[in-house]
């Protein structure tokens, strides 16, 4: 039996994504499975990360954490987990809920009006791949170059909890291994989960 040529393209195309999506779940899978297990010493959240990675935290009297991961192989990659109670980005002078959307898009006015970038550009790609536990979310990623000229790429996901408090994670890296590395971050997302919701 001979299909006809739009349907043979058509199963083909299935077949080709569903081995792409499977080979993609099991590397995934594989390569999370040595990774290291962070836990909020304030029992918020928990994530994985590789194992040979640096991991700082700090932490302040108002609930705020602030999780740094850096890769010591790599003088420019640097991920970032902030949780943030009583967000004040998603403060609504209308009453209205804020959408995550929106607090992203002032988040990256924040970051970009701080002094630090000489440009900041929203790409508007993925707005909303990445979400972080099934919360409401938001994600971009940007084009940026720091004063001291050095461009790079970094992705922000942004996560609502709840009306009031919200989780960021962000991701940066040179423009030339940011989509290298990407799925890292990517992982690393897909593992991030709120604890004692």
């Amino acid at each position: 039996m001979t299909l006809p040529t739009g349907l043979r393209s058509s199963t083909i195309f299935i077949l080709i994504f569903s081995i792409y999506a499977i080979s993609n779940l099991s590397f995934g899978h594989a390569q999370t499975e040595t990774w290291m297990r962070y836990n909020d010493p304030r029992q918020k959240f928990t994530f994985l990360h590789p194992p040979d990675w640096n991991v700082n935290s700090t932490h302040n009297d108002n609930g705020y954490t602030e999780v740094v991961l850096v890769n010591p192989n790599s003088g420019r990659m640097k991920a970032t987990i902030m949780f943030i109670p009583n967000d004040p980005l998603l403060v609504s002078k209308t009453g209205k809920p804020i959408v995550p959307s929106r607090a992203l898009t002032n988040f990256e006015e924040e970051i970009s009006s701080g002094g630090d970038y000489f440009s900041f550009n929203s790409t508007g790609q993925f707005p909303h791949k990445y979400t972080i536990q099934g919360l409401e979310s938001a994600s971009d990623i940007i084009d940026y170059e720091k004063i001291q000229g050095r461009p790079g790429k970094m992705l922000i996901v942004y996560a609502k909890i709840g009306d009031k408090d919200s989780i960021v994670f962000s991701y940066g890296d040179s423009k030339r291994t940011f989509y290298k590395t990407l799925s890292n971050a990517s992982q690393i997302i897909k593992s991030l989960s709120l604890l004692n919701r």
